[in-house]
């Protein structure tokens, strides 16, 4: 079972028809630009800067309630829906707008809608473990922070600063970023700079152009899922179309045969009426 579906945050269940899932995702932005709101009211109480507005947080409370009863409304199964969804229930019901809850105690439901992140950061992990997955990119970050690790290692020794200082400039070097507060003085600190330059950018091209391939992929794995999608429609359409019309033509065959049957019964009964008047 995923983790969100037994915290109560799964959404739309996968295996549910197109239709549900593609509102639920419409519903998802929402709720995402929703919990930015309640996360930025949550700071600003904490750093006293909180002004009641009473008006958005209904409008908060409305976006969970249209998305609890929209959804619930779409799936197919709905028990299922609710039993991974039971979190969902208990904040729309206890941040009911009618429910006077006290200052302290409206913050803790405030804050328990921050769990609902979990459903997009289990979504962002699985996206993240497929990059790590594809063109061995996992091993290429690991060896790119032991570039990091180890360049900003030697350079400190070479420079006499301190480890942070050199990861810090192994950093900037390698992401081409460069902000200049932490700079090799001696000719060998130049040295390594000049060689940590031109593999550094390499490694950190290479970490690029995964995220780049994966989201280019990504899209690509969707254009290719629609057209399949469109052509199992079509050969469905055809198939239909074409058992109507061999129905049909069976229909047209079976009249026409009926229509000579009454031909030649009329034509042997003509025939008989006229040996019997000769």
């Amino acid at each position: 079972m995923r983790f969100s579906a037994v915290l109560g945050v799964a959404g739309v269940n996968p295996l549910e028809d197109y239709k549900a899932r593609r509102v639920g995702r419409v519903f998802e932005v929402l709720v995402l630009m929703a919990l930015l709101v309640v996360f930025a009211q949550v700071f600003m109480y904490y750093s006293g800067m909180l002004e009641e507005s009473n008006w958005l947080t209904h409008l908060v409370w409305l976006v969970f309630f249209f998305e609890l009863a929209v959804n619930l409304y779409n799936v197919k199964n709905r028990w299922l829906y609710l039993r991974e969804n039971w979190l969902n229930v208990v904040i729309v019901c206890l941040a009911f707008p009618l429910i006077e809850w006290g200052n302290d105690w409206a913050l803790v439901i405030r804050s328990l809608r921050l769990v609902l992140f979990i459903r997009f950061f289990t979504s962002f992990a699985r996206d993240f473990i497929t990059i790590l997955d594809r063109n061995r990119f996992g091993q290429v970050l690991i060896a790119t922070a032991f570039i990091v690790l180890g360049a900003g290692s030697l350079f400190a020794y070479l420079e006499d600063r301190s480890l942070w200082d050199g990861i810090w400039y192994a950093l900037v070097t390698i992401t081409t970023v460069g902000y200049g507060d932490v700079v090799p003085t001696s000719e060998s600190g130049r040295s390594f700079g000049l060689v940590l330059m031109i593999f550094g950018v390499v490694f950190f091209s290479l970490v690029t152009a995964n995220i780049s391939a994966f989201l280019i992929g990504s899209d690509q794995q969707k254009l290719e899922k629609d057209i399949l999608d469109y052509v199992k429609q079509t050969e469905k359409r055809l198939a239909q179309q074409q058992a109507d019309n061999e129905e049909q033509v069976e229909k047209i065959m079976k009249h026409m045969s009926s229509e000579i049957e009454v031909l030649r019964q009329e034509l042997k009964e003509a025939k008989s009426d006229s040996n019997k008047a000769d």
